[in-house]
């Protein structure tokens, strides 16, 4: 099962029962970047639909 979580400045990713812990300043800077190339993408799909 993959999952991810983030909360209280903690960044936990699972896979196959594997999980991995960011804590602090990386993992804001990892969500910041996952949410950045989320809005660019959606911005680029509408640009494309509009043509």
């Amino acid at each position: 099962m993959n999952s991810i979580n983030f909360s209280k400045g903690e960044l936990r990713v699972c896979h196959n029962n594997n999980c991995v812990n960011v804590k602090g300043d990386i993992a804001k800077a990892i969500v910041f970047g996952i949410a950045t190339l989320v809005v660019i993408s959606g911005i680029s799909t509408l640009l494309e639909q509009s043509n």
